[in-house]
């Protein structure tokens, strides 16, 4: 009979593990699909503000004039979010409720559960499609998501029961097929 596994630890979300986070499993590729919103706004601004300096209809006041500036302001803020992504969603992560908590992580035979004052995760390992081994981590897909685990807060045991886990489904996958 093969004994139960589970391993608890307990782990920070602090900015090195958010920085962890983003390097794994965020891919800051800079496409230009991600520039068609900025530049939506910037057009929507000048159109704003090219109708109203044309215009000497009744329709060209001061919050038409306000709306245009506000929509370039707008393209300018989206630009720099893309130019400036990974300190962008650092600053994100780091005014949010969870950041500097503590997080009780379990990992069992059911899956991996995440506990802290503002979260409460549970992945059940028949939920998990793929488990991608980083140097550092692991990504966890689901079906909509990716979680991210670092190899910092597990041991050896932790490491090998989730590999084993990755293996399995794989197997199982197959077969399924």
């Amino acid at each position: 009979m093969l004994q139960a596994f589970s391993y608890t630890t307990e782990y920070v979300l602090d900015k090195t593990y958010f920085e962890e986070c983003y390097q794994q499993s965020i891919n800051p590729n800079p496409s230009p699909k991600r520039f068609i919103k900025t530049t939506l706004f910037a057009l929507v601004g000048l159109a704003i503000l090219m109708l109203d300096s044309l215009s000497s209809a009744a329709m060209s006041t001061k919050e038409t004039y306000y709306l245009g500036y506000f929509f370039i302001g707008l393209a300018v803020v989206e630009f720099l979010s893309i130019r400036f992504n990974k300190t962008w969603w650092l600053w994100r992560q780091m005014m949010s409720k969870a950041a500097g908590e503590h997080v009780n992580l379990t990992i069992d035979d059911h899956g991996i559960n995440s506990q802290s004052a503002h979260v409460n995760q549970q992945i059940l390992w028949t939920d998990v499609y793929r488990i991608i081994e980083t140097d550092v981590g692991f990504l966890i897909k689901l079906q909509k998501t990716t979680t991210y685990l670092s190899k910092r807060c597990l041991d050896e045991n932790a490491i090998d029961f989730i590999n084993q886990k990755q293996s399995l489904e794989t197997i199982i996958r197959k077969n399924d097929s």
